[in-house]
């Protein structure tokens, strides 16, 4: 029996509908209907209960009981056949939002509703390359290197000068720490991802946590990179217009490869076809008219008017060589031509006649003459079909020339072939999973290929793929015939060509880009990798080594003759496996929110200005990218923020999933995980502790102050640990563990204390760094990265500012999540929307503002909506 439920509170969820109406039998289906476009609840929804008896008895029970504080409506729904206008139950009523309502909406007690966090930031790094050999932040071989009385960092004796010994630290978790174990088994994608968690803290966890950090505050070179390859935008719809149809040919003499420019019956220019402007009392000439309109001719395939060949009433294929009727359309400026009739050019003897515009064409769309007349012509041409492959798609394209010049050509050079493969492999990269593509399924379960368009559910179509995507070695297209793979440009294929024109003479001096589509991704300039400074990049061999990877160890990323160096550091943690640490949801696992997945081809997030991390703001997709114009650098190393008041010890109802009162960020709020999702058996509770021991040798007395500095900050400072970072899990403090000093002292010794201690077996184990020594160990870190970078205050450097902003949190009230339109979140995520309006707006009369992400010290939130009014025209 299914049921209307009626003023449902706007915090309820599925969940409440359903444990309310269990009372009184089986409860098949709990449903609260949501608005389409920001997914709040409407106030009421529908429950599917078993069978008829037990439905009628919570109807009866539940009509006017209080939910929340309201008065539910509960009766029995209506067949849609039966519905009566207005539909009572499908609307509802206003309801006055109570705290705890508001509350729920803006997801946070303390958001205005206006503005958010980003989960992530950059902490700078500036350029290390005015640093000096030798000096504690500078690139030296350790094995070389005077250090001391000796000479070298390696590993074979305890040296005279420097330190060794062990670290005592404790760690505190400050939030729910999830730490996912990895259980060795192979997960199908298409299945729940469900995992169990470790009641320990791993080493090798713990041990890159530090890592990261003292990669920070050292300013070291990034231990790996792997961000080499261009990355790529899509381009703006605009650009459709410049991009000139051409086929590749391969020259039968030279065996070499040839663009061929098909511009139509158009006179290219560097902003497309060329627009003659009529003067007063001038009558334009029928050729002047056809020179502004659009390269290709539009071909009907998916509006219901689909053309076919005529006689065969087949269907059409690219590459295939047609004739084609076209018709002029369009007004004004606006030209384009449409395809009405279409004849297979091998199966006809001669170049048929034009016919007669037909009947059912709406005749406003269509350009007429000075006399009148219908513009009609019959082409030679060829057909390229790309599939529907984005919502509203009605025409696929015939390329054609048409025009008394001479059809031009242009060489394809090497560069060609290496970008137009670079490119495809960006587009396959962003679906590594070829489920995607060649193993669909419908609704009912069916297999669908990758150029068919399908309801994926009730509501989403799942449109086709594009052939650059499915076209690969030893697959076969949707004509079952074999193919070869697009990474390779060849004879045959049919592409769009960015053009260097001479716009008086529409002479193609040259071609720029090759695209597969009108509207494509585009390649930028540079790498992420050619953004990345010189003395920032991985070291390649033992005279590179900064200062994380002489204590933390090195492994070259590259084949080079030296084979790395022994980390001088040794992470044990100390407390085995305890199950009282855990919060388990073994039998009910909790699904978390869907995490972003890295979206560096943002430039506006990891893109600066210059090395000091400035943003770019208001500038578009292309300009704000990986380009070496001026002195652009990456943001820095990326880092997720603290989520400030959202301590246990500040708010445990947060942190308690079975509350009802508000929206939790880190719960997955759809009706069922996806395979995007991952759910988990437990967490480690908030305000644990655990006990560990750095154990070192030969480390100088700057190393022993980074690390120290590290261990020693403010009581607001966490550190971030495990999984979950973006949604507030593994906030931890770290600090030295007190409790087991000796006599105040870190269990540290220098060379000749060791010596002296084997020298005398009841001699005690060295413990020589007293609290007054530890503080001339900070302050020789913090001269040494003053005198390395040119500072006179250590706490203005660029990174420890910013790394000291991360661990504390964002200032202010606003709340952390990945971009969004709206401050309740989405369980589909739906970030690309935010990142869609903030390009050009949210509707007709706005653009997007171009914001960039803040800079780490900023202290500026993101506007749910980042877009603006367009400038009115013709206003002063």
């Amino acid at each position: 029996m299914n049921i209307y439920v009626g003023n449902v509170p706007y915090a309820a969820t599925e969940t409440d509908l359903e444990e309310l109406f269990q009372e009184y039998g089986q409860v098949a289906k709990a449903t609260i209907i949501r608005d389409r476009y920001d997914g709040r609840s409407k106030g009421f929804g529908f429950v599917e209960m078993e069978n008829q008896e037990t439905g009628e008895r919570a109807i009866e029970a539940l009509d006017g009981q209080e939910m929340m504080g309201r008065p539910l409506k509960v009766n029995p729904a209506r067949p849609r056949g039966q519905r009566r206008e207005p539909r009572h139950y499908e609307r509802y009523e206003p309801q006055q939002l109570t705290a705890s309502d508001r509350t729920d909406r803006n997801s946070s007690d303390t958001s205005n509703g206006k503005t958010f966090h980003n989960p992530y930031t950059f902490v700078p790094t500036p350029p290390r390359g005015h640093i000096e050999r030798g000096k504690f932040a500078g690139d030296f071989n350790p094995l070389e290197h005077p250090c001391g009385r000796e000479h070298n960092l390696d590993h074979a004796s305890l040296k005279p000068n420097l330190w060794t010994g062990h670290i005592p630290i404790k760690l505190t978790t400050v939030t729910p720490l999830v730490l996912l174990k990895d259980d060795g088994r192979e997960r199908d994608p298409k299945d729940d991802q469900i995992y169990d968690v470790h009641d320990r803290i791993p080493e090798s966890s713990l041990r890159g946590m530090l890592r990261s950090a003292y990669e920070v505050v050292t300013n070291s070179r990034y231990s790996s990179f792997r961000n080499k390859d261009r990355l790529a935008y899509r381009m703006a719809t605009s650009e459709a217009n410049i991009l000139i149809p051409t086929i590749i040919k391969e020259d039968p003499q030279t065996g070499k490869l040839k663009a061929h420019f098909y511009t139509g019956s158009s006179h290219p220019t560097n902003s497309g076809p060329r627009k003659t402007r009529k003067q007063r009392g001038q009558q334009l000439t029928l050729n002047e008219i056809k020179e502004g309109s659009m390269y290709t001719a539009l071909l009907p395939r998916y509006n219901k008017s689909e053309i076919t060949y005529q006689e065969t009433n087949d269907e059409p294929k690219t590459g295939d060589n047609v004739y084609a009727e076209i018709v002029l359309c369009g007004s004004g400026s606006y030209l384009y031509w449409q395809t009405s009739r279409m004849w297979l050019k091998s199966d006809c003897k001669s170049k048929p006649g034009p016919g007669s515009v037909p009947n059912s064409w709406d005749e406003s769309k269509l350009y007429k003459d000075s006399n009148g007349d219908h513009i009609i012509e019959v082409v030679e041409g060829a057909v390229l079909i790309t599939n529907q492959n984005i919502d509203k798609k009605g025409n696929e394209r015939v390329f054609f020339y048409h025009n008394t010049k001479k059809q031009q050509e242009k060489d394809i050079t090497a560069d060609h072939k290496k970008d137009w493969k670079a490119l495809i492999k960006n587009y396959r990269d962003a679906h590594p999973d070829d489920d995607d593509i060649f193993n669909r399924k419908d609704m009912n379960g069916s297999p669908k290929k990758p150029w068919q368009v399908f309801k994926k559910n009730d509501d989403t179509p799942e449109y086709a793929w594009s052939p650059h995507l499915y076209h690969r070695e030893n697959k076969v297209d949707r004509w079952d015939r074999k193919v070869e793979d697009a990474l390779k440009l060849k004879d045959g294929d049919m592409v769009y060509a960015r053009c260097e024109i001479d716009d008086k003479t529409g002479n193609i001096n040259a071609v720029k880009d090759l695209f597969p589509v009108m509207i494509s991704r585009e390649l930028y300039e540079n790498s992420p990798e050619d953004l990345l400074d010189e003395s920032l990049q991985p070291a390649n061999n033992l005279d590179e080594l900064s200062a994380a990877d002489r204590l933390f160890g090195w492994t070259p990323q590259s084949q080079v003759s030296d084979g790395g160096y022994k980390s001088r550091i040794r992470v044990v943690c100390e407390d085995g496996e305890r199950s009282t640490i855990l919060k388990s949801f073994k039998n009910n696992p909790l699904p978390l929110t869907i995490l972003g997945t890295p979206k560096p081809e943002q430039g506006r997030f990891y893109v600066a200005a210059d090395e000091d991390g400035t943003p770019q703001e208001g500038k578009s997709k292309q300009t704000a990218g990986y380009d070496k114009n001026g002195k652009k650098q990456l943001r820095g190393r990326k880092h997720y923020w603290h989520h400030k008041r959202l301590e246990a010890e500040n708010d445990a109802d947060y942190w308690n999933p079975s509350g009802k009162d508000r929206i939790r960020e880190y719960i997955y709020s759809g009706d069922k995980p996806s395979q995007q999702n991952r759910s988990i058996k437990g967490w480690i509770k908030p305000q644990k502790e655990f006990k560990a021991s750095l154990y070192t040798q030969n480390l100088q007395q700057t190393e022993v102050g980074a690390l120290l500095w590290l261990l020693s900050r403010p009581e607001e400072h966490y550190f971030r640990l495990g999984y979950g970072k973006p949604l507030g899990f593994g906030s931890v403090k770290i600090e030295i563990d007190t409790d087991r000093l000796v006599n105040d002292c870190l269990p540290l010794g220098t060379g000749e204390h060791w010596k002296a201690y084997y020298a005398e077996l009841d001699a005690c184990l060295p413990a020589k760094l007293n609290a007054s020594e530890r503080n001339k160990c900070i302050q020789k870190f913090q001269d040494s990265m003053k005198k390395a970078y040119q500072e006179q205050n250590f706490d203005k450097l660029s990174f420890i500012k910013g790394l000291k902003q991360v661990l504390k949190g964002p200032d202010g009230d606003d709340p952390i999540h990945y971009p969004r339109r709206y401050p309740k979140p989405d369980p589909d995520g739906k970030n690309y929307e935010w990142f869609m309006d903030n390009e050009n707006g949210r509707g007709r009369n706005q653009d997007g503002k171009k914001i960039a992400l803040p800079k780490v010290t900023e202290n500026k939130a993101l506007p749910y909506n980042p877009s603006k009014p367009k400038p009115r025209r013709g206003g002063r």
